[in-house]
Parts: C-alpha cells; sequence; structure tokens
C-alpha cells in the first residue's frame, strides 16, 4: 500500500510551506573519521507525496552497532536509525496520504513505517520479493540529500510509496520502535517456515538471544510450539528467553554438548525446525546439525562478512533438508508484528528490552553504552518533549 495520493479528499492539515520555519537537528555518520556530527539546518521543500514526521523514539539495531565498529558499510554523511517511531507533522500533495490499510492520515498521529519501499513494478516487487527492488530504498541507509531519512534525526522524511502504520495507543514508543525491523523480521521467517513446515507441536531451535531471538521465541510461543529451545552463549540474556517463552535453554556448550542435549529431548531426531538469527558461523552450523531429517533450517542472522561454511550437498539431500534464507521483510510482516505485539504486549515483557535511553545529541555515549553493555536495544529521543 503506497502513501501517495489516495482516494480521500481530506484537504492538508498544514501546508508544505509551512515547514520552511523548522529547523532540523540531526545526527550525520562520518564513515572515514567513524564518528557523529551534529548538523543544524533547514528542511529542503517536500516533494509531492512525500511526508514529514517528527521522531520521537529511535531504537539502536545491531546494523547500526555493526557499521559504527566499521564492520558494514555505510553512506558517508548519512543519518543512521531505522528502527523508529513518529508523529506526522504534514505532508506534501493535494490529497491526505493512506496508510497500508487505506485509512486516511492525521496530522499529529503516532506512526512508524516499513524500513524498506519497493517500486512495486520491478519484477522483484512483482514476485513478492519487494525488500530486493531494483531501485530499493531503506530508511536509515541512505545518504541524507536534503532531507533526513534515518532516526537519528529530529524529523524524518518518508519517500512517497512509504507502507505506513498507526501505531496502536497501547504500545509504548520503546515497545513498538523495533516492530520494523526486529519484529517484522521474525514475522517474515514464520511466515517463510509456515509454507513448508507446521510450527504448531513443534520442536524449535532458535540460536541467538538477542531482540531478534526474544522475539521468535515470543511469537513461536504464541504459534504453538512444543518446545522452544534458545541457545546463547551470554548466560543473562538465555535466562531471559524463558520470559518469552522458551521452554528449553542452552548456554555456552560446545556443538557436541548441544547435538547430545537436542538429541535426547526429541528421541534422538533432531529439532524440527532451526533458525539462526546470530550470523555466526557456529550458528549455522549448529542449525545445520541440529534439524532431523525432513527439517527446516531458516538463516536470518548472516547479514555481515562471515566465513563460509561446509554444506555436503548429499546430507542435504538424504537429509531432505529444507534450507531458506530471509533478508528484511514484506510490509505484510510488519503489520502481522504490530498485531502480535498488540496482543502480547502484557504477556511478554518487551517494555523491559530497552536498557537505557539517550537524547540525540548524546548520540555517541549512546553507542559507546550499547557496545560495551551490551543490553537488548538502546533507545535515542530525538524530541526533547519525547
Amino acid at each position: 500500500m503506497s502513501i501517495s495520493a489516495g482516494t480521500s479528499v481530506i484537504p492538508n492539515d498544514r501546508k508544505p510551506e509551512s515547514f520552511a520555519d523548522i529547523v532540523n537537528v540531526a545526527m550525520e555518520f562520518d564513515s572515514s573519521e567513524r564518528r557523529f556530527i551534529a548538523c543544524q539546518s533547514k528542511l529542503d521543500p517536500l516533494s509531492e507525496g512525500q511526508v514529514l514526521v517528527r521522531v520521537l523514539c529511535c531504537t539502536l539495531c545491531g546494523s547500526d552497532l555493526h557499521t559504527v565498529a566499521g564492520r558494514r558499510e555505510g553512506h558517508d554523511r548519512g543519518v543512521l536509525g531505522h528502527e523508529i517511531v513518529g508523529e506526522v507533522l504534514g505532508w506534501r500533495g493535494e490529497f491526505t496520504p493512506a496508510d497500508y490499510h487505506g485509512v486516511p492520515l492525521r496530522v499529529g498521529q503516532r506512526i512508524t513505517w516499513a524500513m524498506s519501499v519497493g517500486c512495486e513494478h520491478c519484477f522483484y516487487c512483482n514476485n513478492d520479493l519487494n525488500q530486493k527492488c531494483d531501485s530499493l530504498f531503506k530508511y536509515g541507509h541512505e545518504a541524507s540529500h536534503g532531507h533526513p531519512t534515518g532516526g537519528l534525526s529530529e524529523h524524518c522524511v518518508l519517500v512517497a510509496g512509504t507502507p505506513i502504520f498507526p501505531v496502536p495507543d497501547e504500545l509504548t514508543n520503546e515497545v513498538v520502535a523495533p516492530v520494523n525491523c526486529a519484529t517484522a523480521t521474525v514475522s517474515a521467517a514464520l511466515r517463510l517456515v509456515n509454507q513448508t513446515h507446521q510450527i504448531k507441536n513443534a520442536t524449535v531451535l532458535v540460536v541467538g538471544a538477542g531482540m531478534l531471538g526474544l522475539t521468535a521465541a515470543a511469537q513461536l510461543n504464541e504459534a504453538g510450539a512444543s518446545r522452544i529451545v534458545v541457545a546463547d552463549p551470554n548466560a543473562d540474556r538465555a535466562e531471559l528467553a524463558e520470559s518469552f517463552g522458551a521452554t528449553d535453554l542452552i548456554v555456552d556448550e560446545t556443538l557436541d554438548q548441544r547435538q547430545a542435549m537436542l538429541r535426547e529431548m526429541t528421541n534422538g531426531r533432531g529439532v524440527d525446525i532451526a533458525i539462526d538469527l546470530a550470523g555466526m558461523t557456529t550458528a549455522v552450523n549448529a542449525c545445520l546439525e541440529s534439524v532431523r531429517m525432513g527439517g527446516c533450517v531458516v538463516l536470518v542472522g548472516s547479514v555481515f562478512p562471515s566465513d563460509p561454511v561446509a554444506l555436503f550437498p548429499e546430507q542435504a539431500v538424504r537429509r531432505m533438508l529444507t534450507i531458506r534464507g530471509l533478508h528484511n521483510y514484506l510490509p505484510r510482516d510488519l503489520d502481522d508484528g504490530l498485531r502480535f505485539l498488540e496482543r502480547n504486549h502484557q504477556r511478554f515483557p518487551f517494555e523491559k528490552l530497552v536498557g537505557k535511553g539517550f537524547p540525540l545529541r548524546e548520540v555517541e555515549q549512546a553507542f559507546e553504552f550499547a557496545m560495551q553493555q551490551r543490553p537488548v536495544r538502546v533507545a535515542v529521543y530525538p524530541s526533547s518533549d519525547s
């Protein structure tokens, strides 16, 4: 669903020319010096179909940490941050744009939006791979070009075609911010699993107990998995998974010990489904070795360069494995993620996953805290009254 002009004839509540008085502060990332630079400037005029948002909260994703640490490339002087909640200030266009469900937007409305925007016309968009569009746009991953499009800024400009979602009143900014990355990605992973395997009553191995792994445990729990085994070398992270629906934990065990534990849990067969959300070579190997004959392996965490793994074709054939890769998600997965949080925000303690919050001008300290203390998430509040 596009945010371009729809059938509504509700007039624009705020004319775009009135945005000219807005002075925006954004923290641009200097990739050569690996530091943030505070940039204060007036916003360029909006183009047709663009929506102006005041950023209320941005949580730091693992990919943001990889970029700042130099393990992942980023656009020089771009604005990082894609896990964003914002407030609609207005738009450019004769008619009111609509959200993903076709409901007209309102000034002052709290929203989130898809991290990736596809053209909806290319080969990949026509084959249910919008996140791999030939002309893909990604929030928090682009150069600014006169408009901030990342969350580490007081304002964010949404490009025409962005799938926009209203935030339910009962969800706090901190709970909902990761929905357009971690939560939606897990929803997409379970969508892929459901295409070939049944989650209900299944035994599932989840490798990694970060934001993705904890969310996966919770979504698998709601989906009716009988055993949810979460593996992570960090004992605190692993124990936290119990409050998100994990039934069994594996902490800091060797691969042989892990395999023995899983065989004991499954009468020697192996798990029905294995999901890697860590991305390390050892994690991928653990999933491939742990799954039963006819089982499903979903690889999600390998979003940075790593060593290759050994995959023996004969074993994949004889064991009749299903191996799926997933990168990002479709807009409907974000919609499913929001509905999941709406149903379960009181059942699982998502509000406890943000370890600390920082104002925008202390973004350097926010990243230092995230890298040194390793909380599940750190929040940055660009707006002083957030």
